[in-house]
């Protein structure tokens, strides 16, 4: 049985905070309406989840 260190093979908070400044970088000179339409894209656009299907 491995341990925890050695199944460790990402890291899910280093992910999450790459993720977070990308979309800080898209969003950060956007109006609250431009903002609002940015989170509302298709999912079949969304980069992020075409990830979690690869």
């Amino acid at each position: 049985m491995k341990t925890i260190k050695e199944a460790k093979d990402f890291d899910c908070v280093k992910l999450k905070n790459e993720i977070q400044a990308k979309i800080y970088e898209e969003i950060k000179d956007m109006n609250m309406s431009e903002r609002i339409a940015y989170f509302h894209i298709p999912p079949a656009q969304d980069p992020f989840r075409s990830k979690l299907r690869a």
